[in-house]
């Protein structure tokens, strides 16, 4: 039995992505910027896309600029909108940012941005009026993801974004992790900009889309005639369809499958509990994704707990999927002040729509005698 969760990492294409992609990759031929009837087909695909994308997010169609992936939309939220801008620019950033989005806060750093890192509580939640205080008249853009990707903690951007717009600070908020996972709303969250992933919620890998708010000037990354000339680069039709599709059943399973997986965590949550007390659940008292948990244990019970789950049937993640492999423990929980040999004990279950009860039990009673074995026979 192989039983799948680890959906932060990657969901599973929904079976409307599948068949949207079959669809345009076995159909005519056409690029979408062509002006030929073959080409204004694909140009059709891309907007009915685009208009399911801005629905799923509150947004309007014009507003979204479709990228190659999360990362490049983040990417060109901070760099793009920050280049313009005087010499002596700062920017205000959490420290648990995704890679995207702390890559790009060095790329800007090592070009003479100022750039202050703000750390988390232990609950992994960054105070809203630390990231606050931490602004100055020199500061340009703050940027704060929706939900950690590793722990689920969701993050005060609603407050941070008000403060933000009265302050005329562009506010980025990286929603890769949120978007399809529970409902979010563009015009809510106070934001400017919007960065998402299509793969974290059923569409396909490789495409992703940066919302920028109407009036708000962002360079391109890759300069061209297409998105509005805010990016180059002939579109991906084919996995457009699909995140389009993946869009549309979104909307449609919201606020309902947010419920189920919620349900579904706090049932995982309590089976880990009774069967192995040795493990500790991250952000207990914080808000969380309804289809995460994060949980970490005593260092005797060592670090490669994913491996062995492996070897069980279970695909689990100890935490971004960009970072496995990697011996540094988590920066999230170094930064949220875990020690490096309990943060290397970390373990993130996610999933999602075709997750069951059944599934869970299987893998806390996998989980049970993984560390009742390393523990002596005693998983506490």
């Amino acid at each position: 039995m192989r039983v799948y969760l680890d959906y932060n990492a990657t969901a599973p294409p929904r079976p409307e992505t599948v068949e949207a992609m079959t669809a345009v990759l076995t159909g005519p031929a056409g690029n979408p910027s062509s002006v030929h009837r073959c080409g204004q087909g694909a140009a059709t695909i891309v907007a009915n896309a685009r208009r399911a994308l801005a629905t799923l997010i509150g947004a309007a169609p014009g507003e979204i600029t479709f990228t190659s992936c999360g990362t490049e939309a983040v990417q060109t939220a901070l760099i793009g909108a920050v280049g313009p801008h005087r010499p002596g620019r700062r920017i205000v950033v959490s420290a648990i940012e995704h890679a995207a989005g702390e890559n790009a806060a060095g790329r800007l750093e090592a070009a003479g941005t100022r750039v202050r890192r703000v750390a988390p509580g232990r609950d992994g939640r960054v105070d809203a009026e630390a990231m606050l205080a931490a602004l100055d008249g020199d500061t340009v853009l703050v940027s704060l993801m929706h939900a950690n990707n590793e722990t689920g903690v969701v993050q005060p951007v609603e407050a941070v974004g008000r403060r933000c717009r009265e302050r005329g600070i562009l506010f980025h908020v990286d929603a890769a992790q949120s978007v399809g996972k529970m409902p979010v709303d563009v015009a809510a969250l106070g934001a400017d900009l919007v960065s998402l992933s299509g793969h974290k919620f059923g569409g396909p890998q490789g495409c992703g889309a940066l919302w920028v708010r109407s009036g708000v000037k962002v360079e391109p990354l890759l300069p061209g005639s297409q998105e509005g000339r805010r990016r180059g680069g002939t579109l991906n039709t084919p996995a457009l369809a699909g995140l389009g599709a993946a869009a549309r059943a979104a909307v449609e399973a919201l606020p309902a499958e947010a419920d189920r997986t919620a349900r579904l965590r706090e049932y995982l949550e309590a089976r880990v509990a009774a069967r192995v007390p040795a493990a500790r659940l991250t952000g207990a008292s914080a808000p969380r994704l309804p289809n995460t948990a994060h949980f970490t244990f005593s260092p005797a019970v060592g670090g490669d707990l994913v491996p062995a789950l492996d070897l069980a049937g279970f695909a689990v993640s100890a935490g971004a999927a960009c970072t496995s492999g990697s011996e540094t423990p988590s920066a999230v929980l170094l930064a949220m002040g875990f020690l490096p040999e309990e943060a290397r004990t970390a373990l993130r279950v996610s999933f999602g729509p075709d997750t069951t009860r059944d599934q869970l039990d299987a893998f806390a009673a996998a989980l049970e005698a993984i560390v009742a074995a390393r523990l002596g026979g005693a998983a506490s």
